[in-house]
């Protein structure tokens, strides 16, 4: 199984689709720089309100955990990097000389697990170094976070530049917090990953890879409604875990976060599940379908 595993880790990194992703870290970290400079010149001269002093980690954390289009942007990025991995075994004819090599077909499907999820680890890992590296050429560096990420709610808030909330006081310093976005990210991208992976062993057809897409969009657009009628029911959805900071949406309420606790072992937990669920799925899938 290793042999297979090395394969598919083999194919996964020498894509050139990693080009493509190299081009939509860096363009969506300048748009993360470019709208705060905007606001913020806004606000002086509009109100001569100055906020809190940002440095180079507002960046990543704006563009990975609060900020759900770019994160969609990302995960469709994903998708598309590692989606059709068995189309792309399929059509190009490797499959059968791979399963000839191996003693079940269940070993391709088992070894591309993992290899998904190094890609995954590496996907996100790239996305924050590249955002590092855009942050760099407009914002200060700095050892800890920001007060901007690290101020109260209700102050940031109150000036209107953050529409989310970040955890006070944070004690961890920036690389622990990231290697802990990157352990949040990695499961819940592979997760999507392999869905579509397995919706293309039954539907042969590039589109069916980015079928888990659709599904992100679909609850998008049921999200603003059933919420109003199920307040807190957002929590379960899959597109809300994928924001970290939703997590501490309800930060300066205690009775809101009591009411309607979201802890982040939670989607950690949920991811896996899912995650498990898929893979039981795929395999059973991959030793049915005709190959």
């Amino acid at each position: 199984m290793f042999h297979v595993m090395r394969y598919h880790c083999r194919q996964l990194f020498s894509s050139r689709r990693w080009l493509f992703v190299l081009v939509i870290d860096a363009f969506l970290a300048l748009a993360v720089v470019l709208y705060r400079n905007e606001r913020l010149s806004y606000l002086i001269t509009r109100y001569h309100i100055v906020p809190p002093a940002a440095n180079i980690w507002d960046v990543p954390v704006e563009m990975l955990c609060a900020n759900f289009i770019m994160i969609f942007i990302l995960m469709t990025a994903f998708v598309f990097l590692v989606g059709d991995v068995f189309l792309r075994d399929e059509r190009t004819g490797r499959l059968p000389m791979l399963l000839s090599r191996t003693r079940t077909r269940a070993t391709w499907f088992v070894s591309l697990i993992p290899a998904v999820f190094l890609a995954a680890v590496a996907f996100v890992a790239t996305a924050i170094a590249v955002s590092l590296i855009v942050a760099l050429l407009f914002l200060p560096a700095g050892r800890s976070f920001s007060p901007f990420l690290t101020g109260s709610a209700n102050l940031i808030r109150g000036i209107a530049m953050r529409n989310y909330n970040f955890l006070p006081d944070m004690s961890l310093t920036p690389p622990m917090f990231f290697a802990g976005v990157i352990l949040y990210l990695a499961p819940a991208l592979c997760c999507i990953a392999l869905l579509g992976v397995v919706i293309s062993i039954w539907w042969r057809q590039t589109i069916a890879v980015f079928i888990p897409v659709v599904w992100i969009v679909v609850e998008i657009l049921l999200k603003s409604g059933v919420t109003r009628y199920s307040p807190g029911i957002d929590r379960f959805m899959f597109s809300s875990q994928l924001m970290l900071t939703q997590h501490w949406e309800s930060a300066d309420s205690l009775t809101v976060a009591a009411l309607y606790p979201f802890p982040v072992a939670a989607s950690v937990i949920a991811f896996v599940v899912l995650l498990l669920l898929w893979a039981t799925l795929g395999l059973f899938s991959f030793r049915s379908v005709d190959l």
